[in-house]
């Protein structure tokens, strides 16, 4: 949930945010995704997929339990994700990342005034409310989690080597490219990156021709079914 310091304080939201999740609130988050294709056709249903996952990266762990998460997204939504990059018409590589930035906002601090005031000579009447009389400055920490997907039509020469035991980026043309955004508040790459892959495959094979917003709950099926033990 995004911060509003627009009509009341941080401090105020910050409760609200707790009530309504505790009364059964269900986190919703937003992917910013942009996909480009050069396919001639739509891509096939049964055109098999390998995803190659980099060994050489800094967390190979990671890269290949998001592999996994692709794999079973792909099959999720009637594709034919393959374990070994021989049998690929098509190789779907990945990068995943993290930028983040110190932001500092104001947030309104309301206070309590209370006044009198008289009409005629005896009776008085007692008003009060409440209004800002300041701005806080807070800094917050954002965390941009981001996520590029290329899909090449292997070649010949690709299907002869295991993509699993070279880094280098498969051989062939990409004909598909796809990107996603997640800002949050949480550095920990292994949840964001369930939403980015769950918005970004959503458009995957196709061309968006411009950024569009995913709104992506977090009791979501597709999200359920990856973070499943």
């Amino acid at each position: 949930m995004q911060k509003k310091g627009m009509n009341m304080g941080r401090a105020t939201w910050v409760f609200i945010a707790v009530a309504t999740c505790t009364a059964g609130c269900t986190p919703t988050y937003r992917v910013h995704v942009n996909t480009y294709s050069d396919l001639a056709e739509p891509l096939s249903r049964t055109a098999p997929i390998y995803v190659a996952a980099d060994p050489n990266a800094q967390n190979p762990i990671l890269r290949k339990q998001i592999a996994s998460k692709i794999r079973d997204l792909l099959e999720g939504n009637g594709h034919n994700p393959v374990e070994k990059a021989q049998t690929g018409a098509y190789a779907l590589t990945f990068e995943v990342g993290i930028d983040s930035q110190r932001v500092v906002d104001y947030a309104p601090v309301y206070g309590p005034f209370a006044g009198y005031y008289y009409h005629g000579r005896h009776r008085g009447r007692f008003g009060w409310g409440f209004g800002y009389e300041t701005y806080v400055p807070y800094i917050d920490t954002v965390y941009t989690h981001w996520l590029k997907m290329r899909l090449y039509a292997a070649t010949e020469a690709s299907r002869q080597a295991d993509a699993d035991e070279v880094s280098q980026p498969p051989e062939g043309k990409m004909v598909w490219l796809g990107e996603a955004t997640l800002g949050t508040g949480n550095p920990e790459v292994r949840e964001a990156v369930n939403y980015l892959l769950a918005a970004c495959l959503e458009y995957f094979g196709a061309d968006t021709r411009e950024w569009v917003a995913v709104a992506i709950r977090k009791d979501d099926p597709r999200i359920l079914g990856i973070t499943a033990e």
